[in-house]
């Protein structure tokens, strides 16, 4: 049986005892009349969820009447406390500045960081916080709470555990966001976006083996607009639009000869939560005429070691179909060796910031030979990202590296001046040499997975 006590007071959160948030929006519109000046923080703790999915409700409604206690002893006298919902509460500091408001948010920051009873067990929390300075011409209490909870997110982007001061920066990355967002909106209604294609050579010849698609918009670049369409949830409708132009546009490559050829296509663990991924994969193939063999789908590293079985069950079914599943930016996450051996995975990807040091960087050279290795045993294809430099290319090639792309050959273009590069591969696949790397590295790493070493 529960022993919660609940408040019933109006205007008194139940759970806490705390203001709530219309009492709070009353108490900073009195503080805006007194002319003086304030500041408010936005508080959300990080990672609320896990503590209500891993210990019930009841631990984590325990939780947030210990966050109010110590919020309470760690505010100045007359400061203004108050839970506005689930694990958000907020303070105003009436009179205060920029100084006085991170002096007290940090001061925050430290009551909540020694361990808090979750549950019979001694768990840490941790908090983001937003802060909003406000000058005595400052009259609108809106405002004011929005602009801390902005800052709030902001800090939570930035990593979490962190105090953000909301600016005329922060502002305007708002004010951007919003407009990028309904301008995304309107360029996947009117299909402006366009899919261009950097070349992977084959390096035992020289000649071209493959493409990766990579969507590119003329209003902003894919580093900040893809972000935005996961928050979003446009990056469904994004990744099929990319996903059927890029193998439409193989199959008319096909056509006019550039063949064997394949295409590399980055999928995200959004898309591979839906169900219906597979069928629009299968679809795409279909439509297009091409084999299914002349398609990989590209996850990055960190996305596919936190993914949930579902997503992973996605991709064993677009593998059943006979497509190609690489990992990207391979070497950057935290992989588990024993894990990666039974991942639905064919190839390989080696992150650019391991190829820059090719040549003038020892420990670059050994990790792409590790890399290497690792694939060699368990019968992967390999293809190395970021090539700028013939040395790089020559060091990949005395590695034993089949395949490679970069700004070497060329950076990603449209469809058609892919013809501009074809000298035609004589295999569409990287091919698997007989390099070994340095054997004790080998034995260790299949050990250490648990391949049985072949003495022959």
């Amino acid at each position: 049986m529960s022993t919660l006590v609940f408040h019933s007071r109006p205007g008194f959160d139940a759970l806490t005892g705390l203001p709530d948030r219309p009492a709070f929006l009353a108490g900073l519109r009195a503080a805006i009349r007194t002319e003086q000046g304030m500041a408010v923080l936005f508080l959300d703790l990080d990672d609320f969820k896990l503590v209500n999915d891993g210990f019930g409700h009841e631990a984590g409604d325990r939780l947030l009447i210990q966050v109010a206690q110590r919020l309470k002893g760690a505010v100045h006298e007359g400061d203004l406390v108050a839970r506005i919902g689930g694990d958000e509460f907020t303070v105003l500091c009436a009179g205060a500045d920029l100084a006085a408001a991170t002096i007290t948010a940090g001061r925050i920051r430290g009551a909540l960081s020694a361990p808090f009873d979750v549950g019979g067990q001694r768990r840490h929390v941790r908090v983001s916080v937003g802060c909003r300075v406000a000058g005595p011409e400052e009259d609108n209490a809106d405002v004011l709470m929005r602009d801390a909870d902005t800052a709030m997110y902001q800090a939570k982007e930035g990593g979490k555990d962190r105090i953000e001061v909301f600016s005329d920066e922060t502002r305007a990355r708002l004010l951007r966001r919003l407009e990028l967002e309904q301008r995304l909106r309107t360029a996947l209604e009117r299909n402006e976006l366009d899919v261009h294609f950097q070349p992977q050579i084959d390096l035992s010849t020289g000649r071209l083996a493959g493409a990766e698609a990579l969507v590119r918009w003329a209003d902003a670049s894919p580093a900040e607009f893809i972000p935005l369409a996961e928050e979003t949830g446009m990056i469904g409708p994004l990744g099929t639009r990319v996903l059927r132009r890029a193998t439409q546009a193989l199959a008319q490559l096909h056509r006019e000869g550039l063949k064997p050829l394949t295409v590399t296509v980055n999928v995200s663990t959004r898309q591979l939560e839906d169900p219906d991924f597979p069928a629009i994969v299968q679809t795409a193939i279909a439509d297009a005429g091409i084999a299914a063999s002349d398609l990989c789908l590209e996850i990055t590293e960190s996305a596919l070691m936190s993914a949930k079985d579902v997503a992973l069950d996605r991709l064993r079914e677009c593998k059943a179909l006979g497509v190609y599943v690489g990992i990207d930016d391979f070497g950057t996450g935290h992989s588990s060796l024993a894990r990666l051996r039974h991942l639905p995975v064919e190839v390989l990807k080696v992150d650019r910031s391991f190829v820059d040091g090719l040549g003038t960087e020892p420990e670059d050279s050994a990790v792409v030979a590790a890399i290497l290795s690792l694939a060699h045993a368990l019968g992967l294809h390999v293809v190395a990202e970021g090539v700028e430099t013939p040395l790089q290319a020559n060091q990949l090639i005395a590695l034993g590296c089949g395949v490679a792309q970069g700004f070497l050959w060329s950076p990603a273009v449209p469809p058609e001046q892919l013809h501009g590069l074809k000298t035609i591969a004589s295999s569409a696949h990287p091919r698997v040499r007989n390099h070994r790397g340095e054997r004790a590295l080998v034995d260790e790493m299949m050990h250490q997975i648990g391949i049985a070493k072949d003495r022959a």
